[in-house]
C-alpha cells in the first residue's frame, strides 16, 4: 500500500468501549480497513489505535464517536448511508461522514489530488464513481462569502432598537476570523436548513455571546452604546483613548499591531516600539522641537517621566515651579519638512 489514510475518520467497523477520561486502548483495534469504494480504490488502512490515543488532547472517543454514550460506540454506518438520496448536509453519506471528519483535524489538505492523497485507485475499476454527493464536501469549492459592510441584528421580541454591527471592519480591519464569533454552526445552518418546531428563547447572555469576549455587553444602562436608530461611523483610533498623532495616522495597523490574530489594545509607551529614544539617537527635531545646548544631552526619562510621551515633559525635576512646558521651551521650534 502506497499510501495509508492519514486523516481523521469515523469509525465504521463495530462498537467498542472507549474510556473518556482515561484512554484505555487495550481492547482498540490497531488499525481498520475502510473498503467502501474497493470497485474503485485499494482499501485505506486507518491507524485507529494511534488516532484513539491522540484522542486524550480533546474530547476522547467523542471526538470521532459524537453520539457514543456510556463507552459505547456504534457501528457509524448504522445512521450514515451510503446513498446520496436518503441523506443530507446535517447527515451525510457514509463517505461524506469520513471525509468531513479527517477535514476537522486536516486542514491541511489542499485537494489538488482529490482521492490519491489517501487512496490507491486500482489498475482496472468498475463502476467509476463520476462525482461527489452533494454532502460530501471533499472537492465542492465554495463560492466566495461575501461579507456584507454593516449588518443589522433585530430581535423581534426586543423592544431594544437594532445593532448595526460593522461586519466587513471587524474581518479586514481587526483580522478576526468566521469562526471567532460563529461558533457551533456547520453546512446546515445555511443549507438544508429546517427550523425547529419547538420554539426556543435564548437568553441574553446568549444573544450577548459573541460580542461579550471584547465588549462589555454586562455594563448597567449601556444598552444605547450598541442598540442605536443609526449606525455607527466605524472605527477611529480616537475611541481606543488614543488619538494618533501626525506621525502615526500615515501608518498601516499592521506596523504596531503585527501577527495575524485579532488586534488588541497595546501598551502605548512609546518605547516598546521606539528602541531609539536613547541620547544621540533619537533626532528630537523630528518632532518640530530643537533642543538647545543645556538639554540636547538629557536623557529623555528627565524631561519624560516614566518614558510618558503621551503627555507634556516635566520641568520640575531641574526647575523651580515657575518653568513650565510649553511656556518655557527647552529649545526653539523649527518647520517641519
Amino acid at each position: 500500500m502506497r499510501v495509508r489514510m492519514a486523516s481523521l475518520l469515523l469509525l465504521v467497523m463495530a462498537g467498542f468501549v472507549c474510556g473518556q477520561t482515561e484512554m484505555k486502548t487495550d481492547n482498540i483495534p490497531d488499525t481498520i480497513k475502510i473498503g467502501l469504494l474497493e470497485n474503485i480504490f485499494e482499501p485505506v488502512l486507518f491507524d485507529h489505535k494511534l488516532h484513539a490515543e491522540m484522542t486524550t488532547m480533546g474530547g476522547g472517543c467523542n471526538t470521532c464517536h459524537h453520539h457514543g454514550s456510556e463507552g459505547v460506540y456504534e457501528p457509524c454506518a448504522d445512521c450514515h448511508v451510503s446513498e446520496a438520496e436518503n441523506a443530507s448536509l446535517s447527515m451525510p453519506t457514509i463517505n461524506g461522514a469520513y471525509h468531513r471528519n479527517c477535514l476537522n483535524c486536516h486542514q491541511s489538505w489542499t485537494g489538488e489530488k482529490v482521492c490519491e492523497t489517501c487512496h490507491v485507485q486500482k489498475k482496472f475499476r468498475f463502476n467509476l464513481r463520476k462525482s461527489l454527493d452533494a454532502t460530501d464536501i471533499l472537492a465542492h469549492h465554495h463560492e466566495e462569502i461575501v461579507v456584507s459592510d454593516i449588518f443589522h441584528f433585530v430581535s423581534p421580541e426586543s423592544d431594544q432598537k437594532p445593532v448595526s454591527f460593522q461586519h466587513k471592519e471587524h474581518v479586514d480591519l481587526y483580522r478576526f476570523k468566521c469562526e471567532t464569533c460563529h461558533r457551533q454552526t456547520d453546512c446546515s445552518t445555511c443549507h438544508n436548513y429546517t427550523p425547529s418546531s419547538v420554539e426556543t428563547v435564548k437568553s441574553l447572555a446568549i444573544h450577548h455571546d459573541p460580542c461579550s469576549n471584547c465588549h462589555d455587553t454586562v455594563m448597567e444602562n449601556s444598552c444605547e452604546s450598541c442598540h442605536s436608530s443609526t449606525p455607527s461611523d466605524g472605527f477611529t483610533h480616537s475611541r481606543t483613548g488614543w488619538e494618533l498623532n501626525r506621525f502615526h495616522q500615515p501608518l498601516s495597523c499592521n506596523t504596531c499591531h503585527e501577527g495575524t490574530e485579532p488586534i488588541a489594545a497595546l501598551d502605548p509607551t512609546c518605547t516598546n516600539c521606539h528602541t531609539n529614544f536613547e541620547v544621540d539617537e533619537f533626532d528630537h527635531e523630528i518632532t518640530g522641537l530643537q533642543l538647545n545646548d543645556e538639554h540636547i544631552e538629557f536623557d529623555c526619562y528627565e524631561c519624560h517621566t516614566d518614558d510618558r510621551y503621551d503627555i507634556p515633559p516635566s520641568c520640575v525635576e531641574c526647575h523651580d515651579d515657575d518653568v513650565s512646558f510649553p511656556t518655557d521651551l527647552p529649545g526653539e521650534r523649527i518647520q517641519l519638512k
